[in-house]
C-alpha cells in the first residue's frame, strides 16, 4: 500500500462493507519509502476515518533502527524480521511507547499493480466475516 490513494481505495471499501482495514506498507516500506512517508499515510488516513477503522502497520524488515524510527513518527504497529534478541528488546520499547510488533505476516492483497483496486479489494473482502459473523459482502 505505497500511495494515499490506494490506501484510500482499501479503507473505503472495508467500511462499506463494515470490516476493518489493516494496512501495510509493501516489504521493508520502512527503508524503500521511508519512515516518515509512511507516518503521513498513516496520519492522513486516520483522519479520514471513522475511529477503530483502520491500522496500519510498517514493513521495517530486519531493521530494528527504522523500528525506533516509527516509534519516534508516533507509528504504533510496525513489522520487524530481525533477531529474536532485538525483536524481544524492540518488544520492550514498543510496549514503553504504546505500540507494538505486529508478528505478521503481511496481507496477500497487494494493491500496486491492480487495474482496478476497489474491484479487488471488494473481492477479497468477500471472504471476510462481518462484526455479526457474517459474510462481509452481507453484513451491512
Amino acid at each position: 500500500m505505497p500511495d494515499l490513494h490506494l490506501a484510500r481505495v482499501a479503507v473505503r471499501q472495508a467500511v462499506a462493507v463494515d470490516v476493518s482495514a489493516e494496512l501495510w506498507s509493501p516489504p521493508d516500506g520502512a527503508r524503500t519509502l521511508g519512515v516518515g512517508f509512511w507516518a503521513a499515510i498513516d496520519r492522513a488516513i486516520v483522519r479520514e476515518t471513522p475511529p477503530g477503522r483502520v491500522t496500519t502497520v510498517l514493513n521495517c524488515g530486519d531493521a530494528a533502527g527504522l523500528v525506533l524510527a516509527a516509534f519516534a513518527e508516533r507509528l504504533r504497529r510496525v513489522h520487524f524480521t530481525g533477531r529474536a534478541s532485538a525483536a524481544a528488546k524492540l518488544a520492550a520499547i514498543a510496549e514503553a511507547h504504546g505500540a507494538v510488533i505486529h508478528p505478521g505476516p503481511p496481507p496477500d492483497l497487494d494493491l500496486r499493480d491492480r487495474l482496478d483496486p476497489a474491484a479487488s479489494c471488494r473481492v477479497a473482502l468477500k471472504a471476510i466475516p462481518g462484526p455479526d459473523g457474517r459474510d462481509a459482502k452481507t453484513a451491512r
